[in-house]
């Protein structure tokens, strides 16, 4: 029987276009007079089909409430959180223009604060710039 001469590495190796020329034309003289070959390649070819149809990126998960917390919730938050920082900034420069103070002490911490703010601000620019362009951003550990 013609079947037994060809396997089924053969018949992927065939299907994957990775026989020599001799062999391509073994395998479809084989395909040609027996039915039940034909039919183990129409079985591969779908298992191809499927496999190759395959991705292995889990499918993100939406529900209703992460539209929610996108328009609404984190919003909100934003502005509670810089309405609140605002007010205890302006509070903190008047309880600061208002103390008793020595004028050089004042000024010695108001350069620390500015300094700080001014590498925080910019530390955190720097990161939010970087995080747009990362190439792994979207990678799940």
């Amino acid at each position: 029987m013609v079947y037994q001469t060809v396997s089924n590495e053969d018949l992927m190796r065939y299907l994957d276009g990775e026989l020599p020329p001799d062999e391509v034309a073994r395998v479809r003289d084989a395909l040609e007079r027996s039915t039940e070959l034909q039919r183990e390649l129409r079985i591969f070819e779908a298992l191809r089909k499927d496999i190759g149809g395959l991705s292995f990126d889990p499918p993100p998960h939406r529900s209703v409430w992460d539209g929610v917390q996108r328009r609404l919730t984190r919003p909100m938050g934003w502005i509670l959180f810089l309405s609140g920082a605002i007010l205890w900034l302006f509070y903190g420069a008047w309880v600061y223009a208002t103390s008793p103070a020595n004028p050089v002490e004042k000024l010695a911490v108001g350069a620390l604060t500015i300094g700080f703010l001014l590498l925080l601000g910019s530390t955190v620019s720097e990161r939010l710039q970087e995080s747009r362009t990362d190439p792994y951003r979207d990678i799940q550990r």
